[in-house]
């Protein structure tokens, strides 16, 4: 963190990822009033939210496969039924 002076009030540069939090908690407790444990609290329940999406993502996706693995059973299921039935009318005629 490398500190600017300026003339009325100080601005703090931050690599790109690095003070990200810190950016933000800054923002929420300049923009919004917050303290600076509502601030961390807050970025703490964001960070899960965002877990929380991406595992959702990740449960749909495996949904979704599913569903099309099911679905291509299925389908081999009833092919496979459908020639059965054809066979055995051929038989008894």
């Amino acid at each position: 963190m490398i500190p600017e002076n300026s003339s009325s009030t100080k601005r703090y540069f931050y690599g790109t990822y690095e003070g990200y939090e810190l950016r933000c908690q800054r923002r929420l407790q300049a923009d919004l009033g917050v303290g600076q444990e509502a601030a961390e609290t807050i970025l703490h329940l964001r960070n899960q939210v965002l877990e929380l999406q991406s595992r959702i993502r990740q449960l749909e996706a495996e949904l979704t496969a599913q569903n099309a693995s099911q679905h291509l059973r299925l389908t081999r299921s009833h092919e496979v039924y459908y020639e059965a039935i054809w066979f055995e009318l051929e038989l008894q005629e």
